[in-house]
């Protein structure tokens, strides 16, 4: 593994139970925004693709204990969510305005409906009609809207960490 990408990886274990209190402190969400599944949109955004599963993964099990769910819930869907991401920039030009936001649209629709259906099958009682006018519009607008600034934070925190930790390869040394 090299710097660069251990240091996005630094960067999102510090950043998720930032933004976890953010949400659920200070805004005081527990539903509609997700910021974890933006971090998560993130990962699957500017980390390849094996490496996006892991980091989603991992945001998703940072989430599950910060908030004293089902340990491997959110673990499981955000890397889903993550996956889905470096799926979706393979059809999209990185340089096309929004195109990060198009990805995150896209990707927390799919982690969200995955979600409801696994609760669903759980018999966990969650109407259609909430998730559809309460949950998923919220979502999929957090999503387009704060992918593009978290994407900044993320790469500005990481550029920090791989500054203080380089890697040692790319200087010629063994």
């Amino acid at each position: 593994m090299n710097g660069k990408r251990l240091s996005f990886f630094i960067a999102y274990a510090l950043l998720t139970p930032l933004m976890l209190l953010a949400q659920y402190v200070y805004l005081g969400s527990t539903t509609g925004l997700d910021l974890g599944a933006v971090l998560a949109c993130s990962a699957g955004w500017l980390v390849p693709v094996p490496a996006s599963w892991l980091a989603g993964f991992g945001i998703g099990l940072i989430q599950d204990v910060f908030v004293g769910r089902t340990l491997g819930f959110c673990a499981l869907s955000l890397s889903l969510v993550a996956m889905v991401t470096s799926w979706v920039r393979r059809f999209l030009n990185p340089r096309m305005p929004f195109a990060a936001s198009i990805a995150a649209m896209v990707s927390t629709g799919i982690g969200d409906c995955v979600s409801y259906a696994v609760l669903r099958l759980s018999k966990t009682q969650l109407a259609w009609e909430f998730f559809l006018r309460g949950i998923l519009p919220y979502s999929l607008i957090w999503a387009f809207a704060l992918i593009i600034p978290v994407n900044l934070m993320v790469n500005g925190l990481s550029g920090i960490i791989a500054m203080i930790w380089p890697d040692n390869r790319e200087k010629g040394s063994v």
